[in-house]
């Protein structure tokens, strides 16, 4: 047996002057409950009915109070603002923002998700759709419906205002974040979550204003100060690798940690070298003459393809072995 639906409990919350039908007196406008009645108002005045929507003192008769003419579902009227609503068959999932008019026909919905057989589907995010097609949706269903839509916009949805909350980032070490503050932007590198505030600290960032670079010194990007907190671009990445480089330094993403480069080599004419053209040989001893395109030229007049600087590397004379670093 289908449970008798508490219209007191569907009105009370509902402001003054809310459109209403009744047979008796047809277009009727709510005023208030009290005592369990429902007080409404008509070009006749003022007239009570029971929670049922039976007309007071005759509770044996039929319902005589509406939502409208057109559409007589209380349950249906009942709707809030970020009930999630399904369709007769089941594939259509929409949250409810409002009714279009004082008919109520008809509803104005978000995030309108269709699914056929869970492989064809079809997302929008706003849609005018029939009342009667329409109910709520349970519980396990609606929760479902919610988490295919977040992961489908890639954000919380706040039930409240049916908007989209963008939610921040989470970092882990060693991450290259990119942090804007409005009036500055900052790249860092991420060194561990922040204890007072949520956040990031690093150790390594760069002003991408100044160009000016931050090294040893721990600095905290809280969340609440940013505008935007992302993972930085290649280009972003690149402005910090270049300023690194200028110090001499390098970051080792696989160590997570600053390294100190090799200092380039610029080789002159009758420097000691060692020289080979692939992996197999074994390195040669010469004196460098000159660099082509290429390849380098040795005192003999050879090119060859590798050469590197005999001081430092002694060891690797007459074997295979590879330049470390």
């Amino acid at each position: 047996m289908e449970t008798e639906i508490n219209i007191v409990e569907i009105l009370k919350d509902k402001p003054a002057n809310t459109k209403l039908y009744s047979p008796l007196f047809s277009e009727v406008f709510f005023s208030h409950v009290s005592g369990g009645y429902i007080a409404v108002e008509h070009h006749g005045g003022t007239s009570l009915f029971l929670s049922s929507g039976r007309f007071y003192d005759y509770d044996g008769s039929e319902p005589l109070l509406f939502p409208s003419k057109e559409m007589r579902d209380w349950s249906k009227f009942a709707w809030k603002k970020g009930d999630v609503l399904v369709n007769k068959d089941g594939d259509v999932h929409i949250i409810f923002e409002r009714f279009v008019d004082g008919t109520y026909c008809s509803f104005v919905g978000k995030y309108y998700l269709w699914k056929e057989n869970n492989d064809t589907e079809q997302f929008y995010e706003k849609e005018r759709l029939l009342t009667s097609d329409f109910n709520k949706a349970n519980k396990e269903e609606a929760q479902t419906y919610i988490n295919t839509i977040e992961e489908k916009l890639g954000s919380k949805l706040n039930r409240e205002t049916l908007e989209i909350e963008k939610t921040q980032p989470e970092f882990k070490d060693g991450d290259i974040a990119f942090a804007d503050y409005g009036n500055r932007q900052d790249v860092f590198i991420v060194s561990d979550k922040t204890d007072l505030s949520e956040g990031y600290s690093s150790f390594i960032s760069l002003d991408l204003s100044s160009l000016t670079l931050s090294m040893g010194c721990r600095i905290s990007f809280f969340k609440k100060d940013l505008c935007k907190l992302r993972l930085a671009t290649d280009s972003e990445k690149k402005q910090l690798f270049d300023a690194l480089e200028k110090e001499g330094k390098a970051w080792d993403a696989e160590k997570k940690q600053i390294v100190d480069l090799k200092p380039k080599v610029e080789l002159k004419p009758f420097d000691k070298v060692l020289i080979r053209d692939i992996n197999a040989e074994r390195w040669k001893a010469s004196f460098f003459s000159y660099k082509e395109e290429s390849h380098y030229v040795s005192i003999e007049g050879r090119c060859w393809r590798q050469c590197i600087p005999y001081e430092g590397n002694e060891h690797l004379l007459g074997t295979t072995e590879d330049v470390e670093g």
